[in-house]
């Protein structure tokens, strides 16, 4: 028999756009004699569906929806079973539940519900979903079947279960989001909680952003000694097809190294994770401030490699503290991505507000309302393009500045996506690599990742001026929001005690910022947004 895995980019929401894709790749299974195809979690809503599920209105819509699909697929392709995955809903007892339905024929065969509900890090599924776990198994070509979704494998409850009741294979529907290393580790954990069942393991992964989470894709067959049967393209829709007797093995299998390098697997990430935001809430352009620095660079890279560079625009704000090698690095780099290019000088404006301010309210501005003053007339300037020509505005701060603060509400964090927003300093100049390598070109000019980083809000100003240096800085960071180590751990670790101190207490004191910051990419397993939830109000810092 053959077996397809439907790795599908789902839309939250956006259910007859699902329903196209669904069966698109029922239609192409069919051309290939498929006789079992599945679909990721959720693949018929989008994943996750967050506080639509509190609406039993959607909820009926979605079970229409699922029946008139399971019908239409069944009058195109009669002999094919197609699992889906959707929320039920139970009437009798008010529950909704992460399910998966399975049609063949146009009749609905059985229904499975989700059995471990995640609810950490950027998972909050109890918060909707009552769980179930009822062991389902099916035949489909002599073959008897069980399901599991996502979570449920992670655990040997579920898949034990399913092999309790008679699967000889498992099939796992999944939205399993993208961080540096995940598909390796969702490999290993099948291995140990599915291949110990003895059971062959069909993966379906969702792929796509959904706006701070990014899903991979990268689906999966294994069969039950735990080999590499087949993968799917990572970062990218794809159908899996693959043949399958439960009684012999299978003709090859593939051991090969299953990671691309990890920058490339950011530099995707980030990539599928703007495309999506700006394409799924129907921009077609994006504009962003192009300083002439490493962090609005790298960003303008992945924006064109996004959406292509007739879709970008990069206006680049001057005044009397820009440097003459920031002026000629941001037109070189304009220039050699091919998007339109944008100038306007902005101390004719400072002037401005400093008389008004200075003759209405008889205020003498200090140098940190100046410097705060200019990033936010750059702000206005991007905001009224945005504005004027329907251009979503992308920021470009990195997760180094958002940590400490060293960034200005309302200035250089105005804007609606933050594409570099889960990604620290030193591994901005990675990616800045990653983008010149790709292109087999230096897009973006040597001299912008080799020069000292500055805000260039003053005269001669250096970031070091006002925090540590940044392979200090991000180690410190990294260890204490990624790996949650302790003031104790990080000095132990070889960092100063002062300098810890003063990171973490900036860390703390600059809350407020990050509640009020764009959404951005989540390539780490803590970001800030989902990940994150410290009080504002809070006086413990170390």
């Amino acid at each position: 028999m053959r077996v397809a895995l439907a790795q599908l980019n789902s839309t939250v929401g956006d259910i007859d756009s699902n329903i196209k894709k669904i069966l698109s790749a029922s239609e192409k299974a069919s051309k290939d004699r498929v006789s079992l195809l599945v679909t990721p979690e959720l693949s018929l809503t989008g994943y996750p569906p967050e506080d639509l599920l509190l609406s039993i209105d959607f909820l009926k819509i979605v079970e229409n929806k699922l029946m008139e699909l399971g019908k239409n697929i069944g009058e195109k392709s009669p002999q094919m079973t197609v699992v889906i995955g959707h929320p039920s809903y139970n009437e009798t007892d008010s529950l909704v539940y992460n399910s998966a339905s399975i049609f063949k024929g146009g009749v609905c065969l059985g229904t499975y519900s989700k059995l471990e509900l995640p609810n950490y890090a950027v998972f909050d599924e109890r918060r909707y979903f009552s769980s179930n776990g009822s062991p389902l198994v099916f035949e489909c070509d002599g073959v008897t079947f069980g399901i599991n979704i996502c979570e449920d494998v992670w655990f040997p409850r579920a898949p034990s279960l399913s092999r309790a009741a008679g699967a000889q294979a498992l099939i796992v529907l999944n939205a399993s989001p993208f961080h540096v290393g995940k598909c390796e580790e969702r490999i290993n954990i099948v291995r140990k909680n599915v291949t110990k069942q003895n059971l062959t393991t069909f993966f379906c992964n969702l792929v796509g952003g959904q706006d701070e989470l990014v899903f991979d894709g990268n689906s999966f067959v294994l069969d039950n000694k735990g080999n590499l049967v087949s993968k799917a393209l990572g970062f990218k829709e794809d159908l899996v097809v693959v043949d399958f007797n439960v009684n012999e093995p299978f003709s090859s299998v593939d051991q090969q190294s299953l990671e691309m390098d990890h920058d490339a697997q950011v530099f995707n990430a980030l990539v599928l994770g703007t495309r999506d935001y700006v394409k799924k809430n129907k921009f077609k352009d994006v504009i962003l401030g192009l300083s002439g620095g490493i962090d609005s660079a790298v960003t303008l890279g992945i924006a064109v490699e996004a959406l292509g560079r007739d879709a970008v625009k990069a206006v680049f704000m001057k005044s009397q503290f820009t440097t003459e090698a920031s002026v000629k690095d941001a037109k070189e780099c304009a220039k050699n991505f091919g998007v339109s290019f944008f100038e306007e000088e902005i101390d004719e404006y400072i002037h401005l507000f400093e008389k008004r301010l200075g003759l209405s309210n008889g205020l003498d501005l200090t140098e940190l309302s100046l410097e705060n003053l200019q990033s936010r007339i750059r702000g206005v300037i991007l905001m009224a393009i945005s504005n004027s020509e329907k251009r979503l505005l992308l920021t470009t701060g990195n997760k180094s500045e958002l940590a400490v603060g060293y960034c200005t509400l309302y200035g250089d964090m105005c804007g609606a996506f933050s594409v570099l927003k889960d990604v620290f300093k030193t591994q901005v100049y990675k990616l800045a690599t990653v983008v010149n390598e790709r292109y087999d070109n230096n897009l973006i000019p040597l001299n912008i990742m080799s020069k000292a980083p500055s805000a260039e809000l003053r005269y001669d100003q250096r970031d070091e001026d006002s925090l540590p240096p940044y392979d200090v800085l991000d180690d410190v960071l990294a260890r204490v929001i990624e790996k949650g180590q302790s003031l104790r751990q990080v000095v132990e670790a070889g960092h100063s005690k002062n300098i810890v101190v003063s990171i973490i207490g900036l860390l703390r004191q600059s809350e407020f910022k990050r509640r009020q910051s764009a959404l951005g990419v989540r390539v780490s397993e803590h970001a800030f947004g989902r990940d994150w939830r410290y009080p504002v109000s809070n006086r413990f810092i170390c």
